[in-house]
């Protein structure tokens, strides 16, 4: 009987842990606009979202990505500074691809755009320059880059 109780208890840590863990995930949804509604740039499903945006995994578990570090260094909030950066560089600001090209948007408040998003960490369009290759090589899409020696049907992985 003294084993049984043994493991239910660190059954329950666990368990206490996962969900504690997982809220605090989708607490960060909440915090930018669109925030569990940006598609996943590695699928064709229009289904598929990126819930971890400020993470590398779409789950957002692990290392950060560039939006991801910049949305910690304001605070863990989304306002002028964070909106106006382009966090990966693919010359759209981060307001323009989650749907808040003007800067306005406030938590709890709808976005004035809710089609149309892409990804704020993550450079596209994956298969183009500059967002091809090395930028990101943390993201595995397989997903074919340009030559540089510009022969017709030639891509490098």
């Amino acid at each position: 009987m003294e084993n049984i109780r043994y493991w239910l208890t660190i059954i329950a840590v666990l368990c206490s842990y996962y969900v504690s863990h997982i809220n605090s995930y989708s607490d960060f949804t909440s915090k930018i606009p669109n925030g569990a509604n940006i598609p996943n740039p590695c699928s064709n499903d229009p289904l598929d979202y990126w819930f971890g945006v400020g993470h590398q995994s779409s789950g957002g578990t692990g290392a950060r990505n560039s939006f991801g570090v910049d949305f910690a260094n304001a605070g863990y909030t989304w306002n002028k500074s964070l909106c106006q950066l382009d966090s990966d560089g693919d010359g759209k600001t981060n307001g323009e691809e989650l749907g808040d090209p003007d800067c306005i948007w406030t938590e709890g408040a709808t976005p004035s755009k809710s089609s149309d998003l892409s990804h704020p960490g993550i450079c596209e369009p994956l298969h183009l320059q500059p967002c091809c290759g090395q930028k990101q090589s943390w993201l595995s899409c397989n997903i074919a880059c340009p030559t540089t020696d510009n022969k017709p049907g030639n891509t490098e992985l």
